[in-house]
C-alpha cells in the first residue's frame, strides 16, 4: 500500500489506515439505492458499461456543461452510462475540501460510504451485463473514491482529483488514467506539497503500476472539458476506442 510519506512516521501510520465502516458510524446509513434509482443512458453496452461517479456537489449532468459533453461522447461510442445519485441514500454529510468541513473523520466517513455504494454498484452491473467490459469514472470525491475500492473492473478515469496516494492495494493491477489541472482550486495543497513539488512530481512518485497513467493540462481548472487539450485524445486511447492515437 501506498502511504503518504511526510516525513512522520505518525502521519504514515494514519494514511495507512483503512477506512472505517461508515454503517457503522452514521446511523441509518444507507448504500443500495444510489444503484437502485439511477439513469441508465444509452442503448446496449456494445463497448461496454462506464459508472458514472459524482463528485461532493452532486450530478452535474445539465445541458451544457462538460460532464454532460462527456455523457454525450461515451453514449455516442457505444458505451451504456449509469450515473448513480449518491444522496439518493441515507449517508455522512457532503465533506469537500476547502468547504470547512473537510476533516479525517469526515473523510475516513464519507470514502468509506462512497466505496460501499461504488461496491454494490459493481456488483449489480455485472449480474446485470455480464462479461461486459466495466470501466469507473468518477469526478473529484467520486473520482478518489474509484481509486480505493477492491471490485473487480476494467478501468478507472479520474477527473478533478490529485493522483492517489493511499489505500491503493486494490487496484494495482487495474488500467488507471487520472486528468487533472494545473489551476484546480481543489488540487492546490498537493500542488504545494514540498514532499512532491508538484502535482507532476506526486504523479510520478506515487502512479508506479505499469497500468496506471496521468495527464496534466496546464490551465485547466476543476472542471475536465474533453475540450481541453489532450483530454479527448487520451480518453479515447485509454479506453480502446477506434482512431485514437
Amino acid at each position: 500500500m501506498r502511504k503518504l510519506c511526510a516525513g512522520l512516521g505518525m502521519l504514515m501510520m494514519a494514511a495507512a489506515a483503512p477506512p472505517v465502516s461508515a454503517e457503522s458510524n452514521c446511523e441509518g446509513c444507507t448504500h443500495t439505492q444510489a444503484f437502485e434509482t439511477a439513469r441508465v443512458h444509452g442503448g446496449q453496452p456494445q463497448r461496454g458499461v462506464i459508472l458514472h461517479l459524482h463528485g461532493c456537489g452532486g450530478l452535474e449532468l445539465g445541458a451544457g456543461g462538460w460532464q454532460k459533453a462527456w455523457l454525450d461522447y461515451l453514449t455516442g461510442q457505444g458505451f451504456t452510462v449509469v450515473t448513480p445519485d449518491s444522496f439518493a441514500d441515507v449517508r455522512p454529510p457532503a465533506a469537500c475540501p476547502g468547504r470547512g468541513a473537510w476533516t479525517p473523520t469526515s473523510k475516513n466517513l464519507i470514502f468509506s460510504h462512497r466505496i460501499q455504494q461504488t461496491e454494490y454498484a459493481v456488483e449489480q452491473l455485472r449480474k446485470k451485463y455480464p462479461g461486459r467490459p466495466l470501466y469507473l469514472w468518477g469526478h473529484a470525491e467520486g473520482g478518489r473514491a474509484a481509486t480505493m475500492i477492491t471490485a473487480d473492473i476494467d478501468g478507472i478515469i479520474s477527473t478533478g482529483a490529485a493522483c492517489p496516494d493511499e489505500w491503493l492495494d486494490g487496484i494495482a493491477d487495474t488500467p488507471l488514467l487520472v486528468i487533472q489541472g494545473t489551476d484546480d482550486p481543489h488540487l492546490q495543497e498537493a500542488k504545494n506539497n514540498p514532499l512532491y513539488g508538484s502535482l507532476e512530481g506526486r504523479c510520478q512518485m506515487q502512479m508506479t503500476e505499469p497500468k496506471w497513467e496521468w495527464l496534466i493540462v496546464k490551465g485547466m481548472k476543476h472542471a475536465a472539458p474533453l475540450a481541453s487539450p489532450g483530454v479527448k485524445a487520451r480518453v479515447a486511447k485509454f479506453l480502446g476506442l477506434p482512431g485514437a492515437r
